[in-house]
């Protein structure tokens, strides 16, 4: 194995994490050292040759979580291309896509310093029942429009597992 690569997550109720898991593994299997981490736990980026960013898009933002990671690792980020993967649409209409293609491009633009190799959009998963405290609170709320969102899943773990296969024949020296 010679690149070791991050997957760096942020992730609200899991969703994100479980994603950036397969990547990792995906990555594995071709061969290369891969590792997926919470960006709370992360503490240096040392050692890795490239990272993958991962982050759920919540009502056209990318979570506190995300940005305190990229403002604390600026230098490092600065220095790379990074990838970056986020979850948003929870229905599969292209119009939705697009949106949170702009909402994340958009909050991206707020690091001019930050060049992502590629911004890749899949559906998500929305369920009030997988988020954590203190978002898990919103469901108890009477007038909680989250609440009345129905569940849906709409992650393609083929096309996921296509765009890592894809990152990895890229980070492979050729042979």
């Amino acid at each position: 194995m010679s690149a070791s690569i991050l997957i760096a997550y942020a992730t609200r109720g899991g969703s994100t994490a479980e994603v950036a898991q397969s990547i990792a593994a995906t990555m594995q299997e071709a061969g290369l050292a891969a590792s997926a981490m919470a960006m709370a736990e992360l503490k240096s980026l040392e050692g890795y040759s490239a990272v993958i960013l991962g982050a759920p898009l919540y009502c056209g933002k990318l979570p506190r979580e995300f940005h305190r990671f990229v403002e604390e690792h600026a230098e490092r980020l600065g220095s790379m291309r990074p990838w970056l993967f986020v979850l948003g649409p929870t229905r599969p209409d292209a119009k939705d896509f697009e949106l949170a293609r702009k909402q994340a491009e958009q909050q991206i633009r707020r690091y001019g310093w930050l060049k992502i190799a590629e911004l890749h959009i899949f559906g998500g998963r929305w369920d009030m029942q997988h988020l954590t405290f203190p978002f898990s609170l919103a469901r108890h709320l009477p007038a909680s429009v989250q609440a009345k969102i129905p569940p849906a899943d709409i992650r393609d773990w083929a096309a996921i597992r296509g765009w890592a296969l894809e990152i990895a024949r890229m980070m492979k020296p050729a042979a």
